[in-house]
């Protein structure tokens, strides 16, 4: 976050902006003091972490933990009704709507390397799309 505004309003960083483009994604910020905002993310959080997680899992792997959680969802959809269409369940809504889905575009690289050189008094000096920045710390 380049800088925060008052209600919903930000300035968002270039990375972030890239990552939102990679995913076809628009991002929505909570309202600065506004707890119950976070809280009801927060909720639903735990409510798949008390649905699918409990007791605790052991795997051996994370593609064995994929498979399982994958199992678990698709259980769960074709089990449960929908909450905004009670006459289909969730798998049936998905289905309905997998047509009209974007294919995945694959992992977002996040990765971001920039050429800098360090001084004798640890201080290294880049460029970003601003002012060109110093930071000083420790480097080895």
């Amino acid at each position: 976050m380049e800088a925060i505004f008052s209600g919903k309003e930000r300035q968002d960083n270039r990375r972030f902006l890239q990552m939102c483009s990679h995913y076809l994604v628009q991002p929505v910020a909570c309202t600065p003091a506004s707890g119950w905002e976070k809280g009801q993310v927060e909720n639903q959080v735990g409510l798949v972490r008390e649905r699918f997680f409990t007791p605790r899992l052991r795997v051996k792997s994370l593609n064995e933990l994929n498979a399982w959680l994958l199992d678990k969802c698709v259980t769960y959809a074709k089990t449960h009704r929908h909450p905004e269409v009670s006459e289909k369940t969730v798998w049936e809504m998905f289905e309905a709507e997998r047509q009209h889905l974007v294919p995945y575009a694959g992992p977002f690289d996040g990765f971001h390397s920039v050429p800098a050189s360090v001084s004798k008094t640890c201080t290294v000096r880049f460029d970003s799309d601003e002012d060109q920045k110093t930071i000083r710390g420790s480097f080895s």
